[in-house]
């Protein structure tokens, strides 16, 4: 085996790695849009693969009840911000990271930004509004892109290949009614839930691209309780391409809270 750092041999040992599949791996660049009970696990688990170059977006604060899953922060980061607290975190453990930390909310204008330089896009909000969001920007540029969603003891992951006309809308053209849909806040969580659906995200998100993962796009849910699942396929649509005017005027947290019975 030739000059391979010690952390990666066990993955260059995988046939379907190699040293070619490690070297794409610190050549690639993931955004991460929220780094909390989801972008936690998911960031630690990018960097460690050797994914070294993360983009993490997140406006918010470190705050003492989320701390149960939001596995980089510790008490004394508390009242800091989550971005650039994680970006101090994983490049003091991984040497080799290179980290941007932007202390702001998603909109499509920062999306377009930031998701062109990246080789894939994880979404770790847990929010509609920006699942959508993501979609359109992603189905713009033609970049895939993982989301999760969490209730209580379960989880849903889903990978979105919008470049072949499988993304977000393609299953949901219409938003549920946001009053039916779980929320962390008020159902409460169970943390290791978090870590094992933004785990998935992050695993996801390596076979991407290694080019060794799932050729279409697909919605898994998963019950940790009694270890049932199942699996949605998505079919090909063919939505139109958004142009780049629309998008940033689109108004998705309107769009997500336009159900008929509100």
């Amino acid at each position: 085996m030739m000059n391979v750092p010690k952390q990666f041999r066990r993955q260059v040992q995988l046939a379907e790695v190699g040293e070619v599949g490690q070297q794409r791996l610190l050549a690639s660049t993931a955004v991460i849009v929220g780094v909390g009970g989801l972008g936690c696990p998911a960031a630690l688990y990018l960097a460690a693969s050797g994914v070294a170059n993360l983009i993490l977006i997140d406006f918010d604060v470190v705050q003492a009840e989320n701390l149960n899953r939001q596995i980089l922060y510790s008490e004394a980061d508390i009242g800091q911000n989550k971005a650039q607290t994680a970006a101090g975190f994983l490049e003091k453990r991984f040497s080799y990271s290179r980290i941007m930390a932007i202390n702001e909310k998603l909109t499509a204008e920062l999306a377009l930004k930031t998701f062109e330089t990246a080789d894939v896009v994880l979404d770790c909000t847990d929010e509609l509004s920006n699942r959508y969001l993501t979609d359109d920007v992603c189905h713009f540029l033609g970049k895939p892109w993982i989301y999760a969603s969490l209730n209580k003891y379960a989880f849903q992951t889903g990978l979105m290949l919008p470049g072949k006309g499988q993304g977000y809308r393609s299953l949901f053209p219409v938003p549920p009614n946001p009053l039916s849909l779980p929320s962390c806040a008020r159902d409460g969580i169970l943390g290791t839930t978090a870590g094992t659906a933004g785990t998935a995200q992050a695993g996801l998100a390596v076979l991407q691209l290694l080019a060794l993962g799932e050729g279409n796009g697909f919605v898994q849910h998963s019950d940790t309780r009694n270890g049932e699942s199942y699996k949605i396929n998505i079919s090909a649509s063919k939505l139109k391409m958004p142009e780049k005017s629309q998008l940033l005027e689109y108004n998705y947290q309107q769009f997500c809270n336009s159900f008929p019975s509100l």
